[in-house]
Formats: C-alpha cells, structure tokens, sequence
C-alpha cells in the first residue's frame, strides 16, 4: 500500500513584515518554533505554517518492487497514492522511481551512445552533447570508443576519423546547462527556457533551435522506447528562439565572372604547387632526414625557388575548382553531395549523375547540362571522387577566392548561394518556355523532399503562369455553341482538325463513362 509523508518546509511570516519571513526544512520544526518564540519576545505576532510543496509516496509490497516518489502537492500525492494502489489491484508494475533515479545527463549520455552513432551527423551531435555535459561539470564521452562499441553504426561513421581533442574548449561555456544533472522526471519547460535565454547571448539563435532538437529526440526516445514513465514530456510547452536565417543571396553576372576568374587561379596555383612536388622528389628525402624542423623547412624552401620557374612552364591547368563552380551553378547540388559524387556514378552519355545518398536519405539523379558535360569530360580521372579535395580544403580555397573575388563582407557569397542561385535561374528559364516549370519539375531538379521549401522561388514561376491563364482563356473563347454544334470564331487560334480531334477525345471518354456506369449498375466489376 502506497504511504504519503509531508517534506514540505516550515513558514514563520508577521503581517506587513515581509523582512522577517523565514523558511525552515521540514525536519527543522523545533528552530522555526525557536524563531517564533524570538519575535513573540519582540511583541510581534509571527505565524508558523506547513507549505504544500514537498511530499513523499512510498509504495512498498511484497510483490513487487519498492518506490519512492516525490510530489510537490498534497493533492498530487494523493493521485499518485491512488493510480499505485489502482495498478497494483490490476497486477501492473510502473517503475515511476527510474525517472527520479536517472539524470538528463544519463539520457543525453545513452543518447550518444546507442543512437546517435546510427546517424551520419553523429560527430556533430557528439560535439555539442560533449560541451553540454562540460559545462555542467560533467566528463566528455570518447567518441572512437562509441563508435567501436556500437553494433550497427552509419557506413559513414565507421569509416569516420575523429579528431585528436585539443584540451580547449571551442566556445563559451553556459552555466544554465547544469539543469541537465537533474531528475529526468524534475525537469521543467522552464530549465529549457532559462538555458535559451542564456544560450542566445551568445550563439545563434538557430544554433539554439538545433540544439533544442536533440533535447526533443533524447525526451520522446526516453518516453517512447526506453519507457521512462513521467508525468508530461518537459518539451511541451517550450517556446523555442524565433529566427529568420533565409538567404536570398542572387549572384550577379559580373560576380560571377569574377568567381570563375578566381577559381582558375586557384586552379592554377594547385597545380603548380602539384608540379613542384613531382621535381623536387630528392629534396623531399632530404628535408625529411634533416635534424631540426627549421632544416627540414630551409631544404624545402630553397628547392621551391629552384624549380619554380619550370613548374610554371611545365604545369597542367586543371579546371577543379572552377568545374565545382559551375557544377553547383548547374545542377543544385548540395556541397556534400558534390563532394561525394564518384566517376561510377557519373553517365556523360545520358548526362545524369547519380547520388545514392542526399540530405533527406533518399537517392536522386541530377541531370546535367551539355556544356557541363565537356567540363566533366576535361577532368582527369586520378581518383575515385570526380572533384579529389575534401571539405576543408575547399573551405579554405572558397575563402581564398571568394576574397580575391570581392565577395566578402556585405557582398559574402557562401557555397549554398550557388545553390539557391541555381534553382532561381531554373524557374526564370522555365518561364520563357511555353509550358514552363511548376514548383514539382523543381522539386525534381532541386531535390527536396518537402515542395513547402521550393515557395521561396514560386514568384519566379508568375511569369509563365499567367501565359498558361492566357492560353486557357484564349481557347475558351475561339470555340461558341449553336443549336448543340461547336463553332470555331474567326480569327480563333484553334484549327478545326484541332475542335475536331478534341470533341472525339471527349466523346469517347463520355461513353467510357456511360458503359462503365452501365455495368456497375448490372453489378459488374
């Protein structure tokens, strides 16, 4: 049978002295009596009161296991009492304890360890999981031991490196983190709020608005498979930071020549820095047996000088970066899925290109341009991947054009711009065309998998929708109706084959129609 014992503090108030209100623990009785003797000596009236706010039900039987829960009111102690005692006549057993027992920490901890492995952003995840529980004093978890230790990784992160850590912590510590060390079954709506309104002094408030995202994953994991069982999910209710983080960057013609301008010069100046390093292999051998670092450095800056005058005259322009410019113009792609595109799923013949994985986990194919064609064609097949440099190689080279382009600071340009510049370019187009594109041939171009994302470039699309609405109108009125028979006005845009051809299509469709509601009415399939 279920027991209910009052915790709740001890209150001495005098009226109009709100100065002399003090509080007492629940097993301090005796000091708050103590304290009201004091004022009664100084001829005040104080008032001694039990608060409602604390109470513990014990559930204890010989059948099943013992728990200890807390309530913050009487009456809510009363309802716990009496749901135990209801589910214990019907032979159920909720572990309500393991709620009070398990820390937000032990959630976030079990989170990345059992689930956040199966997803390719698991080192992302990681990173702000780790700072979290950093910053509430707690140990960062090891991230190749998680991955080692789980039992069906993502392809990706079983083939992942993970960095050496540094010892220094990246960015500024939040002290309204530490709510996390609470019972999972004692968090409130408002520990996440408080951790938002600090968080958002210094980050991003979308930043906040992803976190915010693991927060919800580790409580409907928590509620729904592992079956903690609280009393509400302490994510309802919260009011998440509002923001407004949509670019609307358009790249304008003579930006664009400049950023294919910079990309063949940082095309060139990887390619001569590759011829460097095919002539001077002996000077390579020797800086690596030299002593001292500042020897290694002296050998290999003297052999640079050396040869690179025939480096410039004998290099091999290849057009990596600017083909990546161009890939991104034309195709939408996004950065990782370019970066990730290999030569076997490349078809030049049909000019597609295949991408067994996107964002949204599933496959499409991107279709590719003629002149994109030639440019792929003019690429070196080396290595496995069509452009051979990974992200922060390309982070860096995009700053280094970007700047010799004069696209940074108000006039920034980043790499999704191209994307979004490339699904613009695609809805005006398509405007010029008879039929044009509707929002779903864009969906197919674009990739996405929700159409609510393409809405950003419906306006683009006006222009030949309202030639599709002229065109429909415009065919309404060339055809009239006299005494039941169609007749074509003068000057109609339609030819009479085309009336014609038209009338027999409805005709015919009209006595489908007529025949199968025939049929359905004899009680035919």
């Amino acid at each position: 049978m279920a027991s209910i014992e009052n915790k709740s503090n001890y209150e001495v108030t005098v009226k109009n002295r709100a100065d002399l209100t003090k509080a007492f623990s629940h097993a301090a009785k005796q000091a708050a009596e103590e304290y009201c003797r004091s004022l009664e000596s100084q001829k005040l009236k104080p008032r001694l009161a039990r608060l409602d706010n604390s109470f513990i039900v014990r559930d204890r039987s010989v059948s099943r296991k013992t728990q200890t829960l807390r309530a913050f009111s009487l009456t809510e102690a009363q309802d716990l009492a009496s749901q135990l005692e209801s589910e214990h006549r019907r032979s159920i057993f909720t572990d309500y304890a393991i709620g009070y027992r398990t820390t937000f920490a032990d959630l976030l901890i079990r989170y990345l360890r059992e689930e956040a492995p199966r997803q390719k952003s698991f080192e992302v995840i990681a990173y702000k999981i780790n700072s979290m529980l950093e910053d509430s004093g707690l140990e960062r978890e090891d991230l190749p031991a998680i991955v080692a230790a789980h039992p069906a990784p993502h392809k990706k992160v079983a083939e992942m490196k993970f960095r050496r850590p540094a010892g220094k912590r990246m960015g500024q510590t939040c002290e309204a983190t530490k709510f996390i060390r609470k019972p999972f079954a004692e968090v409130m709506p408002s520990d996440f709020q408080y951790y938002s309104d600090e968080r958002c002094q210094v980050v991003m408030s979308a930043t906040v608005d992803r976190e915010f995202d693991i927060f919800s994953s580790v409580c409907n994991i928590a509620i729904d498979t592992w079956r903690i069982h609280i009393e509400k999910n302490p994510m309802d209710g919260v009011r998440r930071p509002t923001y407004y983080n949509e670019r609307d960057r358009r790249l304008t013609q003579a930006e664009e020549a400049r950023l294919i301008q910079a990309a063949q010069a940082e095309d060139r100046k990887a390619a001569i820095k590759q011829r460097l390093e095919e002539l001077m292999p002996a000077e390579r051998a020797e800086a690596n047996e030299a002593g001292t670092v500042y020897g290694r450095k002296k050998i290999v800056k003297e052999a640079r000088q050396l040869h690179l005058a025939e480096a410039e005259a004998t290099f091999e322009h290849v057009h990596y970066f600017e083909t990546f410019v161009q890939f991104q113009l034309m195709t939408a792609a996004r950065r990782t899925e370019t970066l990730s595109l290999t030569w076997g799923n490349v078809h030049l013949d049909e000019q597609t290109a295949f991408l067994p994985e996107t964002k949204n986990g599933r496959p499409r194919k991107l279709p590719l341009r003629a002149d994109l064609v030639e440019m792929l064609r003019a690429l070196p097949r080396q290595a496995e991947h069509v452009f051979p440099f990974g992200a922060d190689r390309l982070r860096k080279a995009w700053g280094r054009m970007c700047e010799a382009a004069g696209l940074t600071g108000d006039s920034e340009l980043c790499i999704h711009d191209l994307r979004h510049e490339a699904i613009s370019r695609v809805a005006e187009v398509g405007s010029n065309l008879p039929g044009g594109f509707s929002l779903v041939d864009l969906q197919h171009f674009s990739g996405h998998r929700d159409i609510r994302m393409l809405l950003r470039y419906a306006h683009l699309c006006t222009k030949s929708l309202a030639r599709r609405i002229d065109e429909a109108f415009a065919s309404a009125k060339d055809v009239s109706t006299h005494r039941g028979r169609l007749r074509l006005k003068g000057g109609a845009s339609l030819t009479m084959t085309e009336v014609t051809e038209s009338t027999a299509i409805r005709q015919t469709s009209n006595v489908v129609q007529v025949n199968f509601g025939k049929k359905a009415a004899q009680g035919g399939g």
